[in-house]
């Protein structure tokens, strides 16, 4: 079972899932934005400005992997995360539901998807579940190994 219990992961996770909630439920979804830990343990926020005006979400997501890419090349971070609006089965027989994903790349090789499932009760109110832990590839720290 792959895990998010790196140490470095916790405060990204809290980060990350704090903005996605409040986005929710202040705009009912979200696009694709980040967070990275520098060797010092301080997080900082990351978007994928495309330069276009209203961008779907996957140029914008494109667009934050390649500025993660390029900054885990030459500023030293010790990990990222990106979130995601998704829908997502548990299951092929499974009906899609949405989701919060969260990657998690830490430059040790540790890569995982944590999902929170949630669903939209009213406008401004949103129940989350669990979360699931479901195994990665690398696709931030892959051209510096």
């Amino acid at each position: 079972m792959p895990s998010h219990q790196h140490e470095d992961f916790n405060p990204l996770l809290d980060t990350l899932i704090s903005f996605a909630k409040q986005f929710l439920e202040k705009q009912g979804e979200f696009l694709p934005f980040g967070a990275v830990m520098l060797e010092d343990r301080t997080i900082s926020h990351v978007s994928g400005h495309t330069g276009e005006e209203r961008p779907g979400a996957p140029r914008v997501l494109q667009s934050l992997e390649g500025a993660l890419r390029t900054m885990a090349a030459k500023d030293g971070l010790k990990a990222v995360g990106i979130c995601v609006d998704i829908r997502f089965a548990s299951s092929p027989d499974e009906p899609k539901s949405d989701a919060i994903q969260v990657f998690f790349e830490h430059r040790e090789s540790n890569v995982v998807h944590v999902l929170l499932p949630y669903r939209k009760k009213s406008p401004g109110q949103v129940s989350y579940a669990k979360l699931i832990a479901i195994r990665a590839e690398p696709k931030i720290f892959i051209a510096i190994q």
